[in-house]
């Protein structure tokens, strides 16, 4: 679940390493090689991080610093390698794609009943949750229809498809009415 991480970990970094999650998370880590923190942990979008001394250092100024300070971004200072390990397999574990580039809806952190909400900009359009070795797409409309795929992307760009077909024709009579 964190092979990229590990692989991180041991070898460090030249600068940053960016890192995709499961959830599509994006986060980009720097370290020296054999390391047992990362020397910086960035969160490109908003991330709800444990409250423990692990994620105790957090860098306000920074950012801001370098002109990077948008909305959600975060950056922590000395994460342990077991921290950081522990939160991305929290969230899924790593992207199987790390070089496919970042997608139009964000998935959202893993609920308590086990499933995880899907974004399109600020609004959540459905719901995504593991079982056994499938996903299922959980329709975010009064049908709250389910349909099943192989991946966590495939399961998220159905919602996607879904959500953009229901808004066309409502659309087109918004711009046909005025």
């Amino acid at each position: 679940m964190t092979a990229r991480m590990n692989r991180i970990a041991a070898t460090g970094t030249d600068g940053y390493e960016r890192i995709r999650l499961a959830d599509n998370t994006m986060i980009t880590v720097q370290a020296h090689p054999d390391a047992t923190d990362f020397d910086e942990v960035a969160f490109w979008s908003s991330v709800t991080v444990p409250d423990t001394e692990a994620w105790a250092r957090e860098d306000l100024y920074e950012l801001w610093l370098t002109n990077q300070d948008g909305p959600g971004r975060r950056l922590f200072l000395d994460v342990p390698v077991e921290a950081l390990r522990e939160f991305i397999e929290q969230r899924g574990g790593e992207h199987a794609d790390q070089d496919e580039p970042p997608t139009r809806y964000r998935i959202g952190p893993r609920s308590p009943a086990g499933r995880y909400p899907l974004h399109l900009g600020t609004r959540q359009i459905g719901r995504l949750a593991r079982r056994a070795d499938v996903w299922d797409a959980i329709s975010g409309d009064a049908t709250g229809c389910t349909d099943t795929f192989a991946t966590i992307d495939q399961a998220a760009v159905h919602l996607v498809e879904l959500h953009d077909q229901a808004a066309g024709p409502a659309t087109a009579a918004e711009h046909g009415a005025a």
